[in-house]
C-alpha cells in the first residue's frame, strides 16, 4: 500500500510553512496519508527486525521514522502557532483578516480560539468605553505597581508613583494605565 506522502514532500511542506507568514495550502487528506505512510515505515522496520537485517538498515529506517514524526509535528505546531496569532490579531480589530488555507479541524480550532479571545477582551473594552464616556478631563487612579515619571497628554510631568499611590491624571493617560492593568479607577 503506497501513499503520496514522502519524507521529501513533508520537508517541503515544513519549509514553506516556516518561510512564509501565511498559512500554506495543504491537502485535506494529508494527515490521513501521513498516517498511512507512518504505518508503512513501521511495517518495514518491524520486517527488518524480524529478518535480522543489517543493523545499519534498521538504524536508517528508525532515523527516517523519527524524522518523519518530528517534521510532521513541526508542521502541526507551526500551523497552530499561525492560527493562534491570526485569531489574536483578528480579536483585536474590527476589520478581520480573511483566513485562508485552513483544514476543517483547523477552522474549528481557529473559531474556538477567536471566540474565546473576543470574549476575554470584552470586559476590558467595556470598562474602557465606560471610562471614556465620563465628561471629566481627569480621572483619579490608584497604581497597582510602581511607575516612573512621565509626560502626560497635557505636557505636564507626572510621577514617579509607587504601588498604592493615587493621583488625578488626564483621562487618556489614566485609561492607558487602567487598560494595561497598572492602575485602577478610584471613585
Amino acid at each position: 500500500m503506497s501513499s503520496i506522502v514522502t519524507h521529501e514532500i513533508l520537508y517541503e511542506i515544513l519549509s514553506k510553512e516556516k518561510l512564509r507568514t501565511e498559512i500554506q495550502k495543504i491537502e485535506e487528506s494529508l494527515f490521513l496519508q501521513l498516517q498511512s505512510y507512518l504505518k508503512e515505515k513501521e511495517l518495514i522496520l518491524s520486517s527488518q527486525k524480524e529478518k535480522d537485517s543489517f543493523p545499519e538498515e534498521i538504524k536508517r529506517t528508525e532515523k527516517q521514522l523519527q524524522s518523519i514524526k518530528r517534521i510532521s509535528n513541526e508542521i502541526i505546531e507551526t500551523r497552530k502557532r499561525k492560527i493562534v496569532n491570526l485569531a489574536l490579531l483578528n480579536s483585536r480589530t474590527t476589520n478581520e483578516i480573511t483566513v485562508k488555507n485552513l483544514l476543517s479541524e483547523e477552522t474549528i480550532l481557529y473559531n474556538s480560539i477567536l471566540a474565546s479571545l473576543k470574549q476575554y477582551t470584552t470586559p476590558v473594552k467595556e470598562e474602557a468605553k465606560t471610562l471614556k464616556e465620563e465628561n471629566s478631563e481627569f480621572t483619579k487612579v490608584k497604581f497597582l505597581e510602581s511607575v516612573p515619571k512621565f509626560m502626560g497628554t497635557d505636557n505636564k510631568i507626572y510621577g514617579p508613583f509607587s504601588k498604592e499611590d493615587a493621583s488625578n491624571l488626564p483621562n487618556k493617560v489614566a485609561y492607558i494605565f487602567i487598560n494595561r492593568g497598572k492602575a485602577i479607577k478610584v471613585e
